[in-house]
């Protein structure tokens, strides 16, 4: 890839992080700034190529970049790399020290999770979005059994296709115990795929739980209110599912949930 376009705009899509927990960056074209950050033991930049037609070829080249081990936080989301891409990245031992990927958009299927799930790299991973791809229950239960992502702190699921039987195999996973923030919205789960959660300890460390338009009903707040999984709850989302009105303010009294205290209904 070396003096081709294709560098020139990765070159460019490059920023330094100045606060990875704001996520502040600035914009980097000094040669200076690239020497420093390779001098440092640890990965510095993000890399943003999201909506930038991104084929497999291209990402071949890119995984081949000598810069690519600086990359702390990498965007891709709505390109044209598909499954196969992601499991070329999944092989990559560049990626050793990648903190945040983002694959939003690009029709990926549940084997391009199972890819990541087996990636020998990507131990550490801390978050992931998924969002907006046909993953289901496959996918899920690839993750979840995955000691490759068994650190995740952030899991975007919003869109997919999940439905009851992929929240349920997000529920069984027996590797999952580090989830801080998990987002479901638009997933279908509906009731019963909310109830597997509820009764899963993979909800045990999780302080923001999204569960927009999943079609839940009054039962489901009941679920919430009873489980012995939230004890870290403090933010909920439930907007637009189908609550009686004010039935989900019985949340903010539920003895169980310790730590409750931002709610979203509609």
């Amino acid at each position: 890839m070396e003096g081709s376009l294709f560098e020139s705009l990765v070159r460019n899509s490059m920023t330094l992080i100045t606060d990875i927990d704001k996520s502040e960056s600035m914009v980097v074209h000094e040669g200076d700034m690239f020497a420093n950050a390779e001098t440092s033991e640890e990965p510095t930049f993000k890399l943003d190529l999201n909506d930038k037609d991104v084929i497999y070829d291209e990402l071949e080249d890119l995984m081949g970049y000598a810069r690519l081990k600086l990359v702390k936080m990498m965007y891709l989301d709505a390109n044209s790399f598909g499954d196969e891409g992601v499991a070329l990245l999944a092989q990559t031992s560049a990626l050793k020290k990648l903190h945040t990927l983002s694959l939003a958009d690009n029709k990926l299927t549940d084997a391009a999770v199972a890819a990541l799930a087996e990636s020998p790299h990507l131990t550490r991973l801390r978050v992931l979005y998924l969002h907006h791809n046909h993953i289901g229950a496959a996918a899920m239960e690839a993750l979840g059994n995955s000691d490759t992502l068994s650190g995740l702190t952030t899991l975007y699921l919003k869109a997919t296709s999940l439905g009851p039987e992929g929240a349920s195999a997000l529920a069984a996973s027996p590797k999952l115990r580090s989830l801080k923030e998990l987002y479901l919205d638009r997933a279908s789960i509906g009731n019963e795929g909310l109830q597997a959660l509820c009764g899963s300890e993979v909800l045990d460390s999780v302080e923001k739980l999204t569960l927009p338009h999943n079609g839940l009903t009054d039962s489901a707040i009941d679920m919430l209110a009873e489980s012995d999984h939230l004890p870290n709850l403090v933010t909920l989302d439930l907007y637009k599912n189908r609550f009686t009105e004010g039935y989900a303010q019985k949340l903010k009294k539920a003895p169980k949930l310790k730590s409750f205290k931002f709610l979203q209904v509609d």
